[in-house]
């Protein structure tokens, strides 16, 4: 028995000194290819099978206690079939040269676990092993074991099975865990030290600084990119030091801030931060800092990345700056030449000569080219910075779709192309905002005319979904998309055929804008295109759900609410009287303010507009004989209307007599209904009859010619080239309409707003990109070389009954 354990003793020395053995080869042979290092493998655990069968003594005559099968099912295991084939043929040769009873049924043995070692190889081949894996490995060779005794019935009837199958089966499952454990760990401690190794060698040669440091702050491990960055020397003159000894006060504690609100969190954080750079100047990095956690997962320090992007910044900011520059620099005059040239084309400026004429067409449909390219590369700037607006509402789909068909109308009209309306979802809804859904459709439009042979038919449709989706087609019959193509459709600066001969002209930054758009608004884009057939573009957009119709508050209390009727003055001091007077204007149609004294009535004048004023000539204190002459000498508010109503009217008309400029009437106390109503008539129609005065401020005086062109003769305009002059022209006299540039030589043009009474109607018309929600005020945002001149006379027509007749419409009602 005592020489069984002295065998077991041998066995377990031995794997000791070949695992130490192959560790030591592995490392003296770690450049050889995967192949070479497991044939190495294999002559190892061979040498280990043969030499476990020398020093092994029998447990009964002709069976052997040894480790071979576990040295052979491990090199199949670990290192592959070159493994197994050289450890299995180097031990079964020796197997068959001992001999004995027992050499066939071993030698088959040996074969088993190798087969099994070979098994388990395959199994775990693409991932990482585990102990469960090992167990199972342990197993596969204990069963192999006893699997090759029962293939020889005759050992069971000699005795041999009988006495050999439980030693050997509990032998081969415990040594085989046992090697492949030691060989395991062995495996991935130098897995560990190779990638720790090459991760050392990344870290010192990376331009970026990375470091650790512990919950106090203090760096315990650090790259030679952060010594330079601190101004350190040498990473070992950081380590147990904090940023406090390197960085000015401030700035340290702004790092700290941000490593302990990472702490507190858990959570890694990613910062732009300004700080000191090494060579002093001040700088930018994007710094990544991370928990730092040990074996039971608690965080013990901040790991921390950080990247010099000073020269980003510095390159974003010139890009911005640039950017700015192409908003205002190109847009301003390039709507001017525009304009100037859609006003010839139309016939503005007379008729032209044939050639004259053609050369204008030429250069009007160029300059139209270069104004796509120009707000195609600031729309896409302003996609990419976050900085494009959006007012989305939910409304009818249908007139978004018509507007895009009548935009659309003019383009390419040579090529004859008709854009039919197809609407298979009636009264459909949706969440958009209509100025970019049009944007959209325009974009989907121009490609589709322009691809479409001559006198072919464009389809926009629309239609439901299911999901509660609507989806908006457009649909041409031109030649299709290339297949090669489509996977990249969307892309910036794409097109089908991108060479500097190309037919179609082009961005190649529609479809991009467009995709953008589109999922901004909670939709998405699609195409069908077959080469030769035609191509449809999709955008499926979510549907709003009709409610119950809600009840009628709507325009009539709005309009109250915003109180836009023509305003009258009432000079009165008597209470009693003023009430009465206010009753019945508000009766006409008008609103009304009260002043009981001269003082009162010009501080009013001075702050609000008023069509008219109702005159006491007795006041309590000054006279309202004087107050009439003061306002007619006031540039504000000469040409006011006045109604006297006085107990004494008569008695002011002949101290007036032929100074009574802009009197409508004059009406004795108490007040004649009838004649109020004749007098209010007349001021109504006075206002009506005048030309609406428009207050254009603008720096550019292409823009301020054409746009005088476009607006014509039926409209008084008063020009502002700057904040300082709109400011002098707003306080001097009443404006019905303000057409406003933001940006001016000596500020913002937004400043003039909250300057302007509340009956000025505002249309912004700017090369600068405006969001509408910074004021209620503004009636419509128009950017220039998106829409033209002839646009915004359009729309300024468009408002001028509104902003002029309001109050004749609510008096007539």
């Amino acid at each position: 028995m005592m020489s069984v354990w002295q065998s077991l003793l041998a066995n377990l020395a031995l794997v000791s000194i070949l695992l130490v053995a192959w560790d030591l080869l592995s490392d003296a042979t770690g450049r050889l290819s995967k192949r070479m290092q497991s044939l190495l493998l294999g002559l190892v655990m061979g040498i280990g099978a043969v030499t476990s069968m020398a020093i092994a003594r029998p447990i009964v005559s002709g069976f052997i206690l040894d480790l071979r099968s576990a040295f052979i099912a491990a090199a199949a295991f670990f290192g592959g079939v070159p493994a197994m084939v050289v450890a299995t043929t180097g031990a079964i040769v020796y197997r068959l040269y001992i001999g004995g009873e027992g050499a066939v049924p071993g030698s088959a043995g040996i074969l088993v676990a190798a087969i099994v070692g070979l098994v388990c190889h395959g199994i775990v081949r693409a991932r990482q092993r585990t102990m469960l894996d090992i167990f199972g490995f342990g197993v596969a060779v204990a069963l192999g074991t006893i699997g090759s005794l029962l293939a020889f019935p005759s050992l069971a009837r000699a005795g041999f099975l009988q006495q050999a199958a439980l030693p050997l089966t509990l032998f081969g499952f415990l040594s085989s865990i046992v090697v492949g454990v030691l060989l395991d760990r062995q495996l991935r401690r130098r897995e560990l030290s190779e990638a720790n190794m090459i991760y050392s060698a990344m870290v010192l040669e990376l331009p970026d600084c990375l470091n650790v440091k512990d919950l106090e702050g203090r760096f315990i491990a650090a790259n030679p990119a952060t010594a330079a960055l601190m101004r350190a020397g040498s990473v070992e003159n950081l380590i147990g030091k904090t940023d406090f000894d390197f960085y000015p006060r401030d700035v340290a504690e702004r790092f700290r801030e941000d490593e302990l609100a990472m702490i507190r969190s858990g959570e890694t954080l990613r910062i732009d931060q300004p700080t000191l750079l090494a060579d002093g100047r001040q700088g930018w990095l994007s710094s990544l800092k991370a928990p730092f956690r040990d074996e039971s997962n608690q965080i013990v320090g901040v790991i921390t990345h950080n990247r010099d992007v000073t020269e980003q910044k510095r390159n974003a900011q010139l890009k911005n700056e640039f950017i700015s520059t192409v908003s205002h620099e190109l847009r301003t005059p390039l709507t001017s030449i525009r304009g100037s040239l859609g006003l010839i084309a139309a016939g503005v400026a007379g008729d032209l000569p044939p050639k004259a004429a053609n050369l204008v067409k030429i250069a009007h449909a160029n300059s139209e080219r270069l104004v796509h390219l120009i707000n195609d590369i600031l729309d896409m700037e302003s996609i990419e910075s976050g900085k494009m607006t959006f007012e989305i509402a939910r409304m009818p789909i249908r007139p978004v779709l018509e507007q895009a068909i009548a935009g659309s109308a003019n383009y390419m009209t040579e090529r004859q192309v008709r854009i039919v309306l197809v609407d298979d979802a009636p009264r459909a809804e949706s969440a958009i905002d209509p100025d970019r859904l049009h944007q959209v459709l325009a974009n989907l439009l121009s490609n589709a005319i322009k691809y479409s042979p001559a006198g072919e038919t464009v389809t926009l449709k629309v239609q439901r979904q299911a999901g509660g989706m609507l989806r908006i087609s457009v649909v041409d019959r031109g030649s299709g998309i290339p297949e090669a193509f489509r996977n990249r459709i969307f892309g910036k600066f794409e097109q089908a055929d991108a060479s500097n001969t190309r037919e179609k002209g082009g961005t190649g930054l529609g479809l991009s804008i467009a995709k953008s758009i589109v999922e901004r608004l909670g939709g998405t884009i699609s195409f069908e295109s077959k080469e030769g057939t035609g191509t449809s573009f999709h955008m499926d957009l979510p549907e709003a759900l009709r409610k119950e119709p809600p009840q009628q508050v709507g325009i009539e209390e709005q309009e109250v609410t915003a109180d836009r009727r023509m305003r009258v003055l009432i000079v009165e001091d008597e209470p009693d009287v003023s009430t009465v007077i206010a009753a019945l204007l508000d009766a006409e149609g008008f609103s009304s303010d009260v002043a009981p004294d001269v003082t009162s009535a010009k501080a009013l004048l001075q702050s609000r507009d008023y069509e008219a004023l109702t005159l006491d000539i007795k006041l309590a204190g000054e006279s309202g004989i004087k107050l009439f002459r003061d306002i007619r000498d006031s540039p504000a508010n000469r040409d006011i209307s006045i109604i006297v109503i006085s107990a004494v009217a008569d008695e002011a008309r002949r101290v007036l007599n032929g100074s009574a400029v802009g009197i409508i009437d004059w009406l004795e106390k108490p007040v004649d209904p009838e004649r109020l109503h004749t007098a209010l008539g007349k001021i109504v129609a006075r206002k009506v009859d005048r030309k609406p005065r428009i207050l254009h401020v603008e720096d550019d005086e292409g823009i301020l010619a054409v746009m005088s062109e476009g607006l014509g003769s039926d409209v008084a305009i008063t020009y502002a080239r700057t904040l300082k002059e709109a400011k002098q022209e707003i306080s001097s006299q009443h404006f019905d309409l303000l057409i406003l540039d933001i940006t001016l030589p000596d500020g913002s043009g937004l400043d003039l707003l909250s300057e302007l009474p509340l009956e000025t109607g505002v249309i912004v018309f700017s090369a600068a990109e405006f969001d509408q929600t910074l004021s209620d005020r503004v009636m419509s945002v128009m950017t220039k070389t998106k829409v033209s001149e002839l646009d915004v006379a359009r729309l300024v027509a468009s408002f001028l009954p509104r902003v002029c007749n309001r109050a004749h419409t609510s008096h007539s009602d």
